[in-house]
């Protein structure tokens, strides 16, 4: 279920979990760049990811945790520290990936560029790609960039064919869409813009019965700072 709210778009997806319980996962797009994805625990989990416009044909991506929320999982992107710049490296012994950068350059995106990029495929692995993986590409976040970057730097989207499972996509298009034409022509301010408070929210996984309301059941666990009741969520 995909639902609008005030500072963007959230939905919850379910599967059975016990008997008389569905596991939820819970994620959100926030006003204008903002994303919390399902992973973790709802309540716990402190994640947020930003996809900052730099241009026309580029973003830089950033991710935003608390040390919390990260306990026991190394650095982000699947890395196991950090190099003498400060940067995530890979965890030692794994298949080259992680968060490994190419040297900086002077050019206007010559900094934070990954060493798996498109002009190597992405280091893919063929040989675990037979046996391991469907990808071949070490690392989420840069399986995610493979596909992204295949389709170029701007997309034709009326060569699309969205279905049910991208209703999350199609309401959160919709939601920046009207909110860009509503300030075009209204002078209409985004939600967030003067009540930074609207993104005091959180997203994870939560199990709950089955008959329960997944948004009033989970309103204070997605609420930010406050303490998750342990037997609501999923470990």
């Amino acid at each position: 279920e995909v639902v609008d709210t005030e500072f963007g778009t959230s939905y919850g997806a379910y599967r059975p979990a016990e008997a008389d319980t569905y596991y939820w996962r819970i994620a959100h797009f926030l006003f204008p760049f903002f994303t919390m994805i399902p992973t973790g625990i709802l309540g716990m989990q402190v994640l947020v990811r930003a996809w900052v416009p730099v241009d026309d044909n580029h973003i830089m991506f950033w991710s935003i945790g608390a040390p919390r929320s990260r306990a026991g999982n190394g650095a982000a992107g699947g890395a196991s520290g950090l190099n003498a710049g400060g940067r995530p490296v890979a965890a030692a012994g794994s298949r080259p990936g992680g968060f490994e950068f190419l040297p900086d350059t002077s050019d206007w995106t010559g900094k934070f560029r990954l060493t798996q990029n498109k002009d190597n495929d992405y280091l893919i692995d063929r040989a675990a790609q037979r046996t391991e993986s469907f990808t071949g590409i070490a690392g989420i976040h840069q399986q995610d960039q493979a596909v992204t970057e295949s389709m170029g730097p701007i997309y034709d989207r009326t060569q699309e064919h969205l279905g049910t499972s991208d209703a999350m996509v199609i309401r959160t298009r919709r939601r920046v869409i009207n909110a860009a034409r509503a300030l075009r022509d209204n002078a209409t301010v985004p939600p967030g813009v003067d009540d930074p408070t609207v993104y005091r929210h959180r997203s994870g996984g939560v199990i709950l019965p089955r008959d329960a309301d997944w948004l009033e059941a989970t309103k204070g666990l997605r609420r930010a700072f406050a303490e998750a009741p342990s037997e609501k969520i999923a470990r």
